[in-house]
């Protein structure tokens, strides 16, 4: 089975690709960046993420509208994946909120050390 990269999910979902915002020099020189990290999550996380994707996309097909969202970048954060959005569809953020539930689970730590034990 091979695995799902971010790349892929692009090319499948090019509505994915993050937003890069442009910076003035001054705002650049102030510390303000505008790359967002690559998505190095594990196969079950890529494997949520295209699920959610999945999902997004659907809803505005059902609507028979054109996906309407900007993705600033993702990450995990306290645990659960991070995604940093924009949409005008207050349903967008439901289902993403969902999704961040069921991340959860996939972020638990695995030894002693990670905890702090």
């Amino acid at each position: 089975m091979s695995s799902i990269t971010e790349s892929d999910l692009h090319t499948r979902f090019p509505w994915s690709k993050p937003v890069i915002p442009s910076l003035t020099d001054q705002e650049k020189l102030d510390g303000y960046f505008t790359d967002p990290p690559p998505w190095d999550f594990d196969e079950s996380v890529m494997k949520l993420i295209e699920q959610m994707f999945l999902e997004i996309e659907f809803m505005f097909a059902e609507k028979h509208a054109p996906v309407e969202i900007a993705i600033y970048g993702m990450q995990e954060l306290f645990g659960e994946l991070q995604v940093e959005m924009y949409s005008p569809h207050v349903e967008v953020y439901g289902i993403v909120r969902k999704y961040t539930r069921f991340s959860r689970v996939l972020f638990v730590p695995t030894d002693n050390s990670e905890m702090g034990l």
